[in-house]
Order: structure tokens, then C-alpha cells, then sequence
């Protein structure tokens, strides 16, 4: 029994890991997908293979063409 327990944990963390490479692969927030995988592994995962990559560097382009 201990055994699914270990194997669970083991699953677990590795698609933590699977989402927040797959996230920072496409430009996303590595730490945010992170932080989203440890509540909700699945979906998260599933979330992070639907979005497009983002374009690098695009959330700080916004930020100054904001402040004008």
C-alpha cells in the first residue's frame, strides 16, 4: 500500500515539473503555472498545453507602452 503512495508523490511532482517546463518553453510564467500545478496538476497541465506561446518579452513591451 505504501507503495501507490510512493509512486503518487513520485507522479505528482513530476507533472509539476512537466507544467512549469512545458509553461516556460512557451514564454509563459514558470513560477505562476508552478504555483497553479501544485493545487491542480491535471488541469493545469491541460491549460498549459492549449495556450499559444506567448511572445518574448511581450509583457514588458506592454508595461512601457502603457506608461505613456
Amino acid at each position: 500500500m505504501i507503495f501507490l503512495y510512493i509512486i503518487s508523490i513520485i507522479v505528482y511532482i513530476a507533472l509539476i515539473f512537466i507544467t512549469m517546463s512545458i509553461a516556460g518553453q512557451k514564454n509563459r510564467s514558470v513560477f505562476g503555472f508552478g504555483i497553479f500545478a501544485v493545487f491542480l496538476p491535471l488541469i493545469a497541465l491541460i491549460v498549459v498545453l492549449i495556450i499559444n506561446p506567448g511572445k518574448p518579452g511581450a509583457a514588458i513591451e506592454s508595461e512601457a507602452s502603457s506608461g505613456d
